[in-house]
C-alpha cells in the first residue's frame, strides 16, 4: 500500500489555480483512469497524520479538536524549490489516498482531505503544511460597515461610529441584544444584517409598541414611526422618537434549532450543502430541538458560534476525512456495536483514564445580552432579569459524593432560551457525568477499520479493565494509517 496526494495551489506566474501531483512510489495513472495520464512524483517522504477527536478531557462538546502531521517531500537536488516561491497553497484543498500500485486510482481509498497552509523548508526537504478544514471557520466573513452615511440619509453609520466594524447576525432566537445604531439623524438600528424577526424593541427596559412593516429601507428612512412606536424591515427597525435610555432588543432567525442554526451559520461561511451531511442534521433535531439562538457581533468567527450552539446541546461537530461536515451529540453509547474487536486485532490497548463523576450539573439559559441598570418603573422585564446575564437550571446527585467526595461540579453557559429545555438538559448531563467514564487508547490493524468513524458504537473482546462487553464509543481516530495502524481513542 502506498501513499499519494493532490494538492491544489495558486501558481504565482500565470495566475492559474493547478494540481500537483505527489507519493511515495512514483506512478502514472492510465489513460481510463480519473486523473487521466497523471504521474505522481515519488517525492514523498513521510506520509501525512490527521487526528480527529470528538473531546479532549471535560469539554465533550463544540469542535472536533485536530492534531496536523505535514508531509514532508524529497527535495535534496532543489528541483521542486518553485513550491516555496512561485505557489500560494494557503485556503487551497488537498486529498490523500492509498492503495496499491496496479489497481486504477481512481478506486484508491481516500484517507483524508483538508485544507493547505503553506510550504516550509526543512533539511533537505518541503514541509507541506496542512490543517483540517476546520481551519476555513476561523475567520469572520461578516460584511462590515461603510461609514458613508451623509446625515440624515444611509443606514451605514458614519466613519466616526460603525466605520469597519463587523455588521451584527442574528442565529435563532436571541434576548436583549443592543443593536447598531446605523442612523442617528433618523434614529434607525440594526440587529442583524441578514433578515430575520424584530419581535420586541426595549428603551430602558419599556416595551415599545410596534407600528406596521416597513416595504423597504428607502421606506423606513422616508417614513418615521408615531412617537413611542417602532416599525421594522428585515433586521432593521426605526424608533419614532429620541431614547431615554438604553436601545435593545429581541430577535429571531429563520432556524431556532441547534442542527439547523449550525447548517445557517457553515452556509453563510461558505460551507455547500452537498459538504454537509444532512442525515446527521436530522438525527440531531430528533434528539434535541429545543429553541436556542446565538448573536453574532464584533469579531465573532463562525467556529466560535458553533462551538456556542453545539455547547448548548452537548453536541459535537467537524469535517469528516471526506471534508463533510459531521455533526451529533455526545450520548454513552447504546445499543448494538457496529464491530467487535477481538484479541487478535488489538495490537496495543492502553487505559488513559477512569475520571472522576459529576455530583452536580448547572445548565444556563435565556441569555440577556445586555445586562441593565437603567430600568425605568414599567419595564417590560424585571429588574433583576435585566441584571443577570443567564437564568440557571441545576440537577444534582448528592450520593455521587458517598464514594467521590470530591466529585465534580459542572456548569455550561448555553443559547438555550426555554426553562424546561434548560431543564431537560441538566438532567441529561447529570445522567451522563454522573457516571464513571473510562478513556482508551487501541490500534488495530486499518484493514479492520473498515467504515467506523468518530461517534460510532465498538466493543472490545478483552478481559483488560473489565472491558469485555462493555460499549465503547469512537471519540478518536488517526487518518495517517501510518505503518498500517488505526490509532482509535474510546470512551465510555
Amino acid at each position: 500500500m502506498i501513499i499519494a496526494m493532490e494538492a491544489d495551489a495558486y501558481h504565482l506566474l500565470s495566475g492559474q489555480v493547478v494540481t500537483l501531483y505527489f507519493s511515495e512510489a512514483g506512478f502514472l495513472t492510465r489513460p481510463d483512469d480519473t486523473p487521466p495520464n497523471v504521474y505522481f512524483e515519488p517525492v514523498i517522504k513521510t506520509a501525512p497524520t490527521l487526528d480527529r477527536l470528538l473531546f479532549d478531557g471535560a469539554a465533550t462538546f463544540g469542535a472536533t479538536k485536530v492534531t496536523i502531521g505535514n508531509v514532508l517531500l524529497v527535495n535534496q537536488d532543489g528541483h521542486l524549490d518553485a513550491l516555496a516561491t512561485d505557489y500560494a497553497f494557503s485556503g487551497r484543498r488537498f486529498v490523500v489516498k492509498m492503495g496499491e500500485l496496479g489497481v486504477p486510482y481512481a478506486q484508491w481509498s481516500v484517507v483524508m482531505t483538508g485544507t493547505l497552509s503553506d510550504i516550509a523548508v526543512q533539511d533537505a526537504g518541503l514541509s507541506v503544511v496542512i490543517e483540517d478544514r476546520l481551519a476555513d471557520l476561523t475567520i469572520s466573513n461578516r460584511p462590515k460597515y461603510l461609514g458613508d452615511n451623509a446625515l440624515p440619509a444611509g443606514i451605514e453609520g458614519t466613519k466616526d461610529s460603525l466605520k469597519d466594524q463587523l455588521k451584527p447576525r442574528v442565529y435563532g432566537l436571541v434576548l436583549n441584544v443592543s443593536p447598531k445604531c446605523v442612523n442617528t439623524s433618523k434614529l434607525i438600528y440594526q440587529a442583524s444584517d441578514a433578515a430575520c424577526s424584530i419581535l420586541a424593541v426595549y428603551d430602558s427596559g419599556v416595551a415599545l409598541a410596534r407600528g406596521s412593516d416597513y416595504a423597504s429601507t428607502d421606506d423606513m428612512q422616508a417614513n418615521a414611526p408615531a412617537i413611542g412606536q417602532f416599525r421594522c424591515f428585515a433586521g432593521l427597525f426605526r424608533l419614532g422618537g429620541s431614547p431615554a435610555g438604553t436601545v435593545t432588543c429581541d430577535a429571531q432567525g429563520a432556524a431556532i434549532r441547534a442542527a439547523d442554526v449550525m447548517v445557517a451559520i457553515a452556509r453563510d461561511a461558505g460551507v455547500p450543502d452537498a459538504d454537509i451531511v444532512m442525515a446527521d442534521v436530522a438525527a440531531l433535531n430528533a434528539v434535541n430541538g429545543a429553541v436556542l439562538g446565538v448573536w453574532a457581533d464584533d469579531d465573532a468567527t463562525p467556529q466560535t458560534l458553533l462551538d456556542e450552539v453545539a455547547g448548548s446541546i452537548g453536541a459535537w461537530y467537524g469535517f469528516d476525512r471526506f471534508s463533510r461536515l459531521r455533526m451529533g451529540r455526545l450520548d454513552a453509547p447504546s445499543g448494538v456495536p457496529i464491530v467487535v474487536w477481538g484479541r487478535d486485532t488489538q495490537m496495543a490497548l492502553t487505559m488513559r483514564s477512569a475520571g472522576v463523576p459529576a455530583w452536580s450539573v448547572a445548565v444556563n439559559y435565556a441569555r440577556n445580552y445586555t445586562t441593565q441598570s437603567d430600568v425605568a418603573g414599567a419595564a417590560a422585564r424585571t429588574t433583576a432579569w435585566l441584571a443577570l446575564e443567564f437564568r440557571t437550571s441545576t440537577s444534582e446527585n448528592p450520593a455521587i459524593k458517598v464514594p467521590w467526595p470530591h466529585a465534580d461540579e459542572l456548569s455550561f453557559d448555553t443559547g438555550l432560551v426555554n426553562e424546561p429545555d434548560a431543564v431537560a438538559e441538566s438532567q441529561r448531563r447529570l445522567a451522563l457525568y454522573s457516571v464513571r467514564r473510562v478513556t482508551l487508547d487501541v490500534d488495530i490493524p486499518v484493514t479492520e477499520l473498515g467504515t467506523v468513524d468518530l461517534g460510532e458504537v465498538v466493543a472490545l473482546d478483552t478481559p483488560r479493565f473489565g472491558l469485555r462487553g462493555r460499549l465503547l464509543r469512537v471519540i478518536g481516530i488517526n487518518t495517517g494509517f501510518a505503518h498500517g495502524r488505526a490509532a482509535l481513542v474510546l470512551w465510555g
